[in-house]
């Protein structure tokens, strides 16, 4: 028996949730899609299930009943808790809408030792009614709300640990470490050996390719691939003309001049601009540009030898998270995702453990489309390059501020200007993650005035073509990915 827990995967949000507070107490786990097959889910051979359901009232109706049977022990949580309960023969009276903050009274079990009282934010409360082989052990408004089996090792709680949760995470140790006998073994180290280990064996004793993009998961990506194979790494850059002020040359400098990897650079910048031309809505570009990128990777995987593809997708999670499209490798020729089962807030830790530069793990996250989508109207070679020159300044006013680590994304924007298409303006936008109802959320971030007129000076003396430059404070990611 391996020594981990599944998660099934019944809502995104919360099944990436799950996982990163496991792996943070090092508690191993994997998640997998909640439809899958039973079969499959045993075959894993786990020391135990994680059910991770939202919290909206929306029952999961794809929970298979064998597993409850199975011997392993289940934790449900979220709507996935109702769901468990009605298959041990409970009754779900009503489920009504409530997002408020109570009080949650718990009862003693093995995964609630310790907890007595604890104050949480509902976006739901079910009124649950236990059959006789479950017994309360949670409870909000006089309304049960967690529940444990007489006999079998099944624990549910309708709502899901919260950002900062130390309850939460308690329950989630109790169940990984009391009852299903999990090690505090995982770690970034041991995650970096194991995905050295599977690059090694899928590449045998042939080539590989990885593509750089300037983001945190390509760059980590590219550095573990290296540690596993050396020069038999070979990696390439598209030079789209998407990417930020000097992205080409630094990630030049670092992956091909200080760590020695071969990396090749595609120029593309004629076929993704005349791919461009005449298009206006975001929808458009969108598909244009990763029409361009699927053609242009094909290409390459024509033209430099490799056995094996390292690809750097990841499970996503935070807001701007990606899911790339790419064309199927050759089947003598297979694929690699090394960093598949990490999610995005996770790949720094990992960045921090192979001792690269914060500049790496740490940058931006930064969308397929690159600058395309933060044009807006069509997106030209000359606009673009205003663009790029204008986000490189805040970037640079930024990071010269000391800010840089307290902001989650820092962005501008291009726009014509109002009353007088041909006149353009620049708009900056700053965002940071807060926790609001338990849920990551991009907010408006409050920047110095002084760096404010720094950056507003620079932009108008280097771009007579910008006539006004704004700062957006609106909720929300308004014009971009």
């Amino acid at each position: 028996m391996q020594d981990k827990l599944l998660i099934l995967n019944f809502d995104d949000r919360y099944a990436g949730s799950v996982a990163i507070k496991l792996r943070a107490e090092r508690i191993a786990c994997q998640v997998l899609p909640g439809d899958t097959p039973y079969h499959e889910v045993m075959a894993q051979e786990a020391r135990g299930l994680v059910l991770a359901g939202g919290v909206k009232g929306e029952l999961p109706g794809m929970l298979d009943g064998r597993l409850l049977s199975s011997g392993l022990p289940v934790l449900a949580l979220g709507d996935a808790a109702a769901a468990m309960a009605l298959l041990l023969g409970g009754r779900l009276a009503e489920h009504r809408s409530l997002r408020e903050v109570v009080s949650v009274v718990f009862s003693p079990s093995p995964v609630t030792q310790g907890l007595s009282q604890s104050e949480r934010y509902l976006d739901s409360l079910p009124a649950l009614e236990l059959s006789s082989e479950l017994v309360p052990i949670a409870h909000a408004l006089d309304k049960v709300i967690g529940f444990s089996h007489t006999a079998l090792p099944l624990y549910g709680f309708c709502f899901q640990p919260e950002s900062n949760d130390p309850d939460g995470v308690s329950i989630l140790l109790q169940f990984a470490k009391a009852v299903c006998s999990c090690t505090m073994w995982y770690s970034e180290s041991s995650f970096i050996n194991a995905a050295r280990s599977a690059i090694e064996s899928s590449a045998g004793g042939g080539r590989a390719l990885c593509e750089l993009d300037g983001t945190p998961e390509s760059g980590v990506t590219a550095a573990l691939a290296q540690r596993a194979l050396g020069e038999r790494l070979s990696c390439f850059l598209i030079d789209n003309c998407l990417l930020r002020e000097n992205e080409r040359e630094d990630i030049l400098y670092y992956y091909r001049d200080t760590l020695g990897i071969d990396v090749r650079v595609i120029d593309a910048q004629d076929r993704y601009c005349k791919a461009l031309a005449g298009l206006l809505s975001p929808a458009d570009k969108k598909k244009a540009v990763a029409a361009q990128r699927v053609k242009v990777l094909e290409e390459a995987y024509g033209t430099i030898p490799f056995d094996v593809l390292v690809l750097s997708t990841t499970a996503g999670l935070l807001p701007g998270s990606r899911a790339r499209e790419l064309p199927g490798p050759a089947e003598d020729r297979p694929a690699i995702e090394p960093l598949k089962e990490l999610y995005a807030a996770e790949i720094r830790y990992v960045g921090e453990n192979l001792n690269l530069p914060a500049e790496i793990y740490s940058a931006q996250p930064f969308p397929e489309t690159g600058l395309a989508l933060r044009v807006e109207g069509e997106a030209t070679r000359r606009r673009l390059a205003i663009l790029r020159k204008a986000d490189g300044i805040l970037r640079d006013e930024i990071r010269e501020a000391g800010l840089a680590k307290r902001q989650y994304k820092y962005f501008a924007t291009l726009v014509p200007s109002w009353g007088s298409p041909e006149e353009l303006t620049v708009v900056l936008r700053a965002v940071t993650l807060a926790t609001a109802r338990g849920e990551l959320r991009p907010v408006p971030a409050r920047l110095p005035y002084d760096l404010m007129e720094s950056c507003t000076s620079r932009i108008l003396q280097a771009l007579p073509e910008v006539r006004r430059v704004v700062n957006d404070i609106t909720p929300g990611f308004g014009l971009v990915e």
